[in-house]
């Protein structure tokens, strides 16, 4: 799942990522947080793997909250980037951080319905996002729609394979009940089950294809025998 730290069996319902209070668990950049390296280096190729094509680009960065991604992106002169997310509070949070970065146009939507005219963006980048659709198949197609010809999709998914996360004491917590439930819900920490999905890679990659996308590259993180996210550079067919 994309929230990175141990949580209460509190039952969380998806307006917590509506009202941005999401922020208090997800925290990736946290040196604390087990997942911190290879967020880092999944974030940093995704980068790269944008500005190390032609430009100028148009990028939407989709339920990217407070910027985490789309600032370093709006670095580059070559970038024109739109950061959308359902929450208007992880957006402020996103407009404090920019400071004097013009080339970020924050936009409250939700991802299954975008307000952009088709074949608007060279790219669209969901990180850490598929986990928490609703309805994963309206926002790929929705996803489809906006990008351009050959346009290409960044995209990521966590393991539904639980294995990883014996590899990560720290997010499973001291609480033997709590692996268990951890492990049955396919790496879902209690309390998030019912607002967050995993899937497995082929279950992930046949989602992508079922919705015209061409799978051209793919990166893992965590773990060799058993990564704990999957991404994928897709290209838009159909």
């Amino acid at each position: 799942m994309s929230n990175n730290g141990r949580s209460k069996d509190t039952g969380h319902s998806r307006e917590i990522f509506v009202t941005g209070e999401y922020v208090k668990y997800f925290k990736p950049e946290d040196k604390r947080n087990p997942f911190s390296k290879i967020y880092k280096q999944k974030k940093e190729d995704t980068i790269n793997l944008i500005n190390g094509s032609e430009g100028p680009r148009t990028i939407l960065d989709i339920g990217g909250g407070m910027g985490r991604l789309s600032l370093d992106l709006a670095r580059s002169d070559r970038n024109d980037v739109v950061l959308v997310d359902i929450s208007t509070d992880m957006l402020n949070l996103a407009a404090e951080r920019a400071d004097n970065l013009k080339k970020i146009k924050p936009v409250n939507a939700d991802a299954h319905y975008l307000p952009f005219k088709d074949q608007t963006f060279d790219y669209v980048v969901g990180l850490d996002l598929l986990c928490h659709l609703k309805r994963p198949e309206l926002a790929l197609a929705d996803f489809h729609r906006v990008l351009k010809d050959h346009g290409k999709l960044i995209m990521d998914s966590t393991n539904s394979n639980p294995l990883w996360t014996i590899f990560y004491p720290r997010y499973l917590g001291k609480n033997p009940l709590n692996w268990l439930k951890t492990i049955r819900f396919h790496g879902v920490l209690p309390g998030w089950e019912k607002i967050v999905r995993h899937y497995a890679r082929d279950e992930f990659y046949s989602l992508l294809e079922k919705m015209d996308f061409e799978i051209v590259k793919n990166l893992n993180y965590g773990p060799q025998i058993c990564p704990k996210w999957h991404l994928t550079v897709s290209r838009k067919t159909g």
